[in-house]
C-alpha cells in the first residue's frame, strides 16, 4: 500500500489547431438559468450520441463545431425571449498539440493554449440575438475594425482570416458560401467592415457567381467575339471565307488591375486575323495601389520633440547660495542675508531665461526638422511624379512587343491552315463537293483553337515577364529613392546640428551677459545694502535714545498709574471687606434669632419639668402616706401576733415586705437624674451664649481695625498720587521746538498717527503725516512745499519720501531727495 497519490495528468479534449473561450454573462449560466441548462444537457447527449466531444465535459472551452451547435440553439432562446445572449468574455485561443499542455490565462500569450483574439470591447462585444449567423461574421470584422490591429497590413489580415476560416470549415464541415466573405481591399481601406454570409443573404447571387466562375469564354465565329458558355453561339456555315474576311475588324485589347494591385491581361472580346492595336492609352489604365510601412504619428512627434529637446536644451549658470535665517537691518549678518536672497532670486530668473531659451530652442530645431521633411517629401513625391508612369511605359512596351509576336504567330498559322484548307478544298472538290461546307467550319474552329493556345501562351509569357522586370524595376526605384532619403537627411541633419549649436552659442551668450548685469547689480545692491545698513544703525541708535528720553518723561506717569492701581486694589478690598461684615451681621441676627428661640424652648421645657416633678412629688407622697398606714397595719397586726403566739407568720410576712422596699427609692432616683439633665442644659446653653458674644465682638473689633488700615493707607496713596500729579503737570509744560520734533520722529519710526498729531508744529509734520497714511500725493505736495532745502535728517523718512515720489511718478523729485539724504 503506496502512502502518497500519484497526481493523474488531465487531458486537454479538444485538439484543433484553434478553438473558443467563452463564459456566458451571469443572467445565462446555467448555474442561474434553468432553460440555458437544459440546452447544453441536450447538446451534449446529441454530441455524445455523434461520438464527438460533448460540450459540457469541455467547458469553458469549445471546438468550432460544438460552440456553434450550442450558439445556435441560444440564438433560439434570444428569438424567444427578444432578449439578446450576452458574454462577459469570448476569445479565439490557439492550441499546439505538439508541445506540452499547459492552459494560459486569459489576457496572456503564455500557455499551450493561449489566448489569440478576444471580443470583450464595448464596440465589438460578441452577442447572440435572433440575427445572428455564425461567429465568423463577428470575428473577421474584429480582425479588420479593432484599432489595435491598425498596425498590421491588409495582407497580413487576409492571412489571419484564411487560417481561421480552413479551421472553422474543417471544424464544421460547412462550405464557403456559409461563412462570412472576407472583404476587398478598397472596402477594408475605407474602415468599418461589415460583412455578411453569400448563402443567407443573397443566396440567389451567389449561385450565378458560382456558375460565371466556372465557365470559361467561348468563341463565337459569326459575330467574331468570347462570349460565356450560357450563351449559344450561332454559325452560319454559307457564308464565304471572302465575307468573313472583310467583316473582321479591329478589337482592342483591355487590361485590369486585381485586388493585390498587379496588373493582369484580359481575355479579349473581340479577336481577329489582322493586327490589333491598344485603344486605350497607358495615361488612363489604373494605377497600382502600392501599400508602405510607416510609424505612427504619435510616436514621430515624440521623437523629434524629444530629440528637439536634447538638442536644443541650455544648462543655465547659477549663483552659489547659502541657507541664512532672516537679518533685520542694522544686525550682523544682514548685509550676506540680502546678497544671499538677490542671488537666490537670480538663480530662478536665470533658470527660467534657460527654460525660455531651451523652449524657443526647441520650437526653432522643430520647425527646421519640419521644414527638412517637408523638403524631403517634397523631393519625394517628384521623385515619384518623375517615375509615376514608369511601369506603365515598360507594361505598354512589353504589350506592344508580345502583340507583334502575336500577330506574326496568328499570321503564320493562319497562312498554315489556309494552305492545308486550300489543298483540302481541292482534294474536297475533286471527291465530294459536299464536303467543302464542313471542311471549311473545321479550319475555323482549328484557326480559333490556334489562336486561343497562342494567345493565352503570350499572355502567360507577357505576364511573367512584366512581373519580373516590374519587381526589378521597382527593386532600383525604391532603392533610388532611399538613397535620395538618406542624402537628404543627411544633409539636413548636419544643418539642423550646426543650427542647433548657434542656437546653444547665442543662448549661451544671452545668459552670460544677463549673469554679468546680475553681477554688476549685486556689487551695487551691496553697496546699497551698506548704505541701508548703516543708516538703519543710526535710525536704532536715535530710536535708543529717544526711547531713553520717553522712559524719562514717561515714568511721573507710570508712578501715577501705579498708585492709582494701589487705590483700586484697596477700594476693591474694602468692597470685599463690607460685603463680609454685611455677612457677620447676617449671621449674628440668625444666632440671635436661633438663641431667642432656644430660650423659648427651653421656658417650655422648665415648665414641663416642673409641672412633672410636682406631679411626681405628690404621687410620692400619697404612696408614702398609703405604706404608712399599710405598716402601721402591718405592726399591729404583728404585735397581736406575738401577743397571741405566731412568731412564724409574722417572719414570713417580713419577707414579703422586703422586696417592696426598693419601689420606695424609685422617685428619689429619678428627681435626682433630671437634677443633673437641667444642669447640663443650662451649662451648655451658657457656653453658646458666651462663644456667639465672642465671635461678635472679635468680628467687630477686625471690622474696625481693617476700616482703620484702609483709611490710613488711602490716605498714604492720596498724597502719594497727588505728588506725582503736581510732578507731571510740571512735565507737561510747554516743550522746545527741537523736543517735539524728536518725539514726531519717534511717533514717524512707531507709524502712530495719533501720537504724530500731538506734535503738529514740528518742521516736517506734513511729509511725516503722508508717510504714516502712505498717501503719495500728499508726501509729493510737501516735499514740493520744501523748495530747495531737502535734507530731511533721517533716513528713514527720506527712504520713505523717495518711495512714495516714485510711486506718484515724480522720479526726478525722488531722485533729488535721494541725492540730498
Amino acid at each position: 500500500m503506496s502512502f502518497f497519490h500519484r497526481k493523474r495528468k488531465q487531458k486537454f479534449l479538444i485538439t484543433d489547431p484553434y478553438l473558443v473561450r467563452f463564459e456566458l454573462a451571469s443572467d445565462f449560466t446555467p448555474e442561474n438559468n434553468s432553460q440555458i441548462k437544459q440546452i447544453l444537457d441536450d447538446v451534449s447527449k446529441v454530441q455524445k450520441e455523434n461520438h464527438e466531444t460533448p460540450l459540457s465535459e469541455t467547458l469553458p472551452f469549445a471546438s468550432f463545431k460544438t460552440a456553434e451547435d450550442f450558439f445556435d440553439q441560444l440564438r433560439s432562446v434570444a428569438a424567444q425571449n427578444a432578449q439578446p445572449i450576452n458574454f462577459d468574455y469570448f476569445a479565439v485561443w490557439t492550441y499546439d498539440t505538439n508541445e506540452p499542455t499547459k492552459i494560459g490565462k486569459p489576457s496572456s500569450g503564455d500557455g499551450n493554449p493561449h489566448e489569440l483574439i478576444t471580443m470583450n470591447r464595448e464596440d465589438h462585444q460578441f452577442t447572440i440575438n435572433s440575427e445572428y449567423q455564425n461567429m465568423t461574421v463577428q470575428l473577421f470584422e474584429v480582425i479588420f475594425n479593432d484599432p489595435d490591429n491598425a498596425d498590421f497590413s491588409y495582407e497580413d489580415k487576409l492571412d489571419y482570416c484564411k487560417k481561421l476560416r480552413e479551421a472553422y470549415l474543417n471544424s464544421t464541415q460547412l462550405d464557403e458560401s456559409q461563412i462570412a466573405s472576407l472583404p476587398s481591399m478598397n472596402e477594408a481601406n475605407k474602415g468599418n467592415v461589415k460583412l455578411s454570409i453569400p448563402s443567407l443573404s443573397h443566396p440567389e447571387v451567389a449561385v450565378k457567381e458560382a456558375e460565371n466562375n466556372n465557365t470559361a469564354p467561348v468563341y463565337d465565329p459569326t459575330s467574331h467575339t468570347f462570349s460565356n458558355a450560357s450563351t449559344p453561339a450561332t454559325t452560319n456555315n454559307e457564308q464565304p471565307t471572302s465575307a468573313k474576311a472583310a467583316s473582321q475588324a479591329e478589337a482592342p485589347q483591355s487590361t485590369t488591375v486585381n485586388d493585390q494591385g498587379v496588373r493582369t491581361f484580359d481575355t479579349p472580346t473581340n479577336v481577329t486575323n489582322e493586327a490589333r492595336e491598344t485603344t486605350q492609352s497607358a495615361e488612363h489604365q489604373p494605377k497600382r495601389e502600392r501599400r508602405t510601412m510607416r510609424k505612427s504619428v504619435e510616436d514621430e512627434a515624440q521623437e523629434q520633440t524629444d530629440l528637439a529637446r536634447t538638442k536644443g536644451h541650455i544648462d543655465a549658470p547659477q549663483f552659489a547660495v547659502s541657507v541664512l535665517d532672516p537679518v533685520e537691518p542694522g544686525h550682523k549678518g544682514y548685509v550676506e542675508y540680502q546678497l544671499n536672497q538677490r542671488m537666490k532670486t537670480y538663480n530662478t530668473i536665470l533658470k527660467k531665461m534657460g527654460k525660455q531659451i531651451s523652449s524657443k530652442n526647441e520650437k526653432a530645431i522643430i520647425n527646421v526638422r519640419q521644414t527638412f521633411s517637408k523638403q524631403v517629401d517634397q523631393a519625394i513625391q517628384e521623385f515619384d511624379k518623375k517615375h509615376e508612369h514608369d511601369d506603365d511605359k515598360l507594361f505598354a512596351n512589353i504589350q506592344n512587343d508580345m502583340k507583334d509576336k502575336a500577330n506574326d504567330k496568328i499570321k503564320e498559322a493562319n497562312d498554315a491552315v489556309d494552305l492545308k484548307t486550300q489543298k483540302l478544298k481541292d482534294q474536297a472538290k475533286q471527291s465530294y463537293d459536299s464536303q467543302i461546307n464542313e471542311i471549311n467550319h473545321q479550319a475555323e474552329k482549328e484557326k480559333i483553337d490556334n489562336e486561343n493556345n497562342i494567345m493565352q501562351s503570350f499572355t502567360n509569357k507577357a505576364q511573367d515577364i512584366f512581373s519580373d522586370q516590374l519587381a526589378e524595376h521597382d527593386q532600383k526605384l525604391q532603392k533610388s529613392k532611399d538613397e535620395l532619403v538618406h542624402k537628404l537627411n543627411l544633409k539636413y541633419e548636419l544643418e539642423s546640428r550646426e543650427q542647433a549649436a548657434q542656437l546653444r552659442a547665442d543662448g549661451d551668450k544671452i545668459l552670460q551677459e544677463a549673469f554679468r548685469k546680475m553681477n554688476d547689480n549685486l556689487d551695487n545692491l551691496k553697496s546699497q545694502t551698506i548704505r541701508e545698513n548703516n543708516s538703519a544703525k543710526e535710525v536704532n541708535i536715535s530710536q535708543q535714545r529717544v526711547e531713553n528720553e520717553k522712559q524719562r518723561l514717561e515714568a511721573p506717569f507710570k508712578d501715577l498709574q501705579q498708585a492709582q492701581s494701589k487705590i483700586q486694589a484697596m477700594q476693591d478690598r474694602l468692597s470685599t471687606a463690607t460685603a463680609e461684615r454685611d455677612q457677620y451681621k447676617k449671621q449674628l441676627t440668625d444666632q440671635e434669632a436661633l438663641l431667642h428661640e432656644s430660650s423659648h424652648k427651653m421656658e417650655a421645657m422648665q415648665e414641663r419639668i416642673n409641672t412633672l416633678t410636682t406631679k411626681q412629688a405628690n404621687d410620692k407622697v400619697s404612696k408614702s402616706n398609703n405604706d404608712s398606714v399599710e405598716l402601721l397595719n402591718k405592726l399591729v397586726t404583728l404585735q397581736v401576733a406575738q401577743a397571741m403566739g405566731k412568731p412564724k407568720t409574722i417572719t414570713a410576712e417580713q419577707s414579703e415586705q422586703q422586696p417592696d422596699q426598693p419601689v420606695e427609692a424609685t422617685p428619689a432616683n429619678n428627681n435626682s437624674n433630671m437634677n443633673l439633665m437641667m444642669k447640663g442644659f443650662k451649662r451648655l446653653t451658657f457656653v453658646l451664649i458666651v462663644v456667639i458674644v465672642a465671635l461678635l465682638a472679635l468680628g467687630g473689633w477686625g471690622f474696625v481695625h481693617q476700616q482703620r488700615a484702609y483709611s490710613q493707607q488711602l490716605t498714604n496713596n492720596t498724597k502719594l498720587m497727588n505728588a506725582k500729579l503736581a510732578k507731571a503737570r510740571q512735565a507737561n509744560q510747554p516743550i522746545s521746538q527741537k523736543e517735539a520734533d524728536q518725539k514726531a520722529l519717534i511717533a514717524l519710526h512707531e507709524n502712530s498717527l495719533s501720537k504724530l498729531n500731538k506734535y503738529s508744529n514740528e518742521q516736517y509734520y506734513n511729509l511725516d503725516k503722508a508717510i504714516v497714511e502712505n498717501n503719495a500725493s500728499a508726501a509729493q505736495s510737501a516735499v514740493q512745499g520744501m523748495g530747495n532745502n531737502l535734507h530731511m535728517n533721517d533716513h528713514y523718512r527720506a527712504a520713505q519720501a523717495q518711495n512714495l515720489l516714485t510711486k506718484a511718478g515724480n522720479n526726478s523729485l525722488a531722485k533729488k531727495v535721494g541725492d540730498a539724504n
